[in-house]
């Protein structure tokens, strides 16, 4: 994610690759909620509606009242608010979110009240990342429905609703390049059935480290993608290995 948004007010009208970041999740994250719970919060009665899945696509440091926006990818119940308040976008407060990181993928408890849609009870979401060649991609078993859900923050890339039904954030970006960049966010045992289910395990497909990941693997497993297979991603950013254990050649 490459973005900049400006300050907005609770009352008013980054490059993100690594081969997968585990975050502690909840046992019931993806499960749905009590539709007729209320709760009272800062802004009056919270009306909950359901869990919801989206991306931080700002977030304001201001101590205990630290607080950022989430665009959201999937809602509970086809529930649209792209056209409310704060342009779609959903408040949430530091208290209702651990580790915040601008462009990861967060599961949370939709709710409403005076001052709009927020979110509570934030878990984010792990990911890998899978460097496919184009030519491969139509091996690949991707769902039929395609959705640009947060375009507004994120206008290359591609979200597959149908996958939301397992638990997994599926999105592809739309980059021409030699390499095309698949991620899916999850848990990680859904992720490594997703990405079976997809046909993403095959020898072919590289999957993306992290710097810190790539010090850790033998160095015979490693490749750095050059700038003209994948332009947009970071140098930094551009170890791959494959998911085979098999020396390069």
């Amino acid at each position: 994610l490459w973005f900049t948004r400006p300050v907005r007010q609770r009352s008013a009208s980054f490059s993100i690759f690594a081969f997968i970041i585990v975050t502690p999740t909840s046992d019931n994250m993806d499960q749905p909620w009590s539709q007729d719970a209320t709760n009272i919060g800062t802004w009056g009665a919270r009306n909950f509606e359901g869990r919801g899945v989206g991306v931080l696509v700002e977030w304001q440091n201001k101590g205990f009242h630290s607080f950022g926006w989430l665009s959201p990818i999937h809602l509970p119940q086809e529930r649209n608010i792209r056209s409310s308040l704060h342009g779609g976008d959903i408040y949430v407060h530091c208290n209702d979110i651990k580790e915040p990181r601008l462009g990861g993928i967060f599961t949370f408890v939709l709710y409403n009240d005076r001052q709009g849609f927020g979110a509570q009870d934030c878990e984010a979401r792990s990911v890998i990342r899978f460097a496919i060649p184009t030519t491969s991609m139509s091996s690949l078993r991707l769902p039929a429905g395609e959705e640009r859900p947060a375009k507004s923050h994120l206008r290359q890339s591609l979200f597959y609703p149908q996958m939301e039904e397992q638990g997994i954030t599926l999105r592809r970006y739309l980059w021409e390049d030699s390499l095309q960049i698949l991620e899916l966010w999850g848990h990680p045992e859904a992720i490594i059935t997703a990405a079976d289910d997809l046909n993403l395990l095959q020898t072919e497909v590289e999957v993306l480290l992290s710097p810190q990941m790539a010090r850790r693997q033998p160095k015979e497993l490693l490749r750095q993608l050059s700038a003209e297979e994948a332009p947009h991603v970071p140098p930094k950013c551009r170890w791959a290995t494959l998911l085979s254990s098999a020396p390069r050649q």
